[in-house]
């Protein structure tokens, strides 16, 4: 094992991260198995949405699912996401650059909605597209999701787990993120950050309505890219860390 892999490694097995969800009585300790495909995919990571392009092999999202869990969870258990967005959202980067991923870009930004009667889901479509741009936003199935949420089931189980890993006292923060890969397959993901102030607890925060109390919607996006060795040295390690928490933080989004 080289250097910085073993270094990584270290810095895994000592993260802190919150206390495993319990087990009712009778539940065994294994998560159930997340089917990954070769095809366009998307999945529920805690409070992010993220989406697979068909450049992603099927054996690299496992891990890069995971990595973004683990980013997750030390970022919940650090930093005071209801108060500061930006806050967490700087520590899921440190996580994610300390596991061996670059970051090729960061930029946070805050943007006043003008729209008080604008649902959460409609005010980031325009946002995620222009993150994704024209070509794979048209067919991005996360931005299909987004636009035709109004007919889903609002007690849906990824709806349901995403509402619950966002909320927090003074608001929500969620995520959209993006991973593809390069022509050597070097991962590579597009990841943007929402946190919406409300002064209260938000509830199925992809419906909540903006008002006259809660007109400011934070935002932070970055690019981040780790290669296929790097990733394949990490991803053993993350795993072990993060299997108890699969089952209750990662769903497929039903499409």
């Amino acid at each position: 094992m080289n250097p910085k892999a073993a270094q990584a490694r270290n810095y895994v097995m000592d993260l802190d991260l919150p206390t495993p969800p319990l087990r009712k009585r009778g539940e065994g300790p294994d998560a159930p198995t997340i089917e990954f495909s070769e095809a366009r995919q998307a999945l529920v990571v805690g409070s992010q949405l993220t989406e697979f392009s068909p450049n992603v092999g099927a054996d690299a999202r496992s891990a890069i699912a995971d990595s973004m869990l683990i980013a997750q969870l030390a970022a919940n258990k650090a930093a005071d996401a209801a108060a500061d967005v930006f806050a967490w959202y700087r520590k899921y980067i440190e996580v994610l650059q300390k596991v061996g991923w670059t970051v090729q870009d960061m930029e946070f930004q805050t943007q006043q909605v003008s729209d008080r009667n604008l649902g959460v889901h409609s005010a980031i479509v325009p946002v995620v597209m222009a993150m994704l741009g024209p070509a794979i936003g048209a067919a991005s199935l996360v931005v299909s999701v987004l636009n035709g949420l109004q007919e889903m089931d609002k007690n849906s189980p990824w709806i349901t787990m995403y509402d619950r890993a966002s909320q927090h006292s003074h608001g929500a923060k969620f995520q959209v993120g993006y991973v593809d890969a390069d022509a050597t397959g070097a991962p590579q993901i597009n990841a943007m950050c929402f946190g919406i102030d409300a002064k209260r607890t938000v509830t199925q925060v992809l419906f909540f309505k903006f008002s006259k109390d809660s007109a400011e919607l934070q935002k932070a996006n970055g690019k981040l890219a780790m290669s296929p060795a790097q990733l394949a040295e990490a991803r053993d390690v993350i795993a072990k860390r993060v299997h108890p928490f699969i089952a209750d933080y990662v769903k497929d989004l039903d499409i």
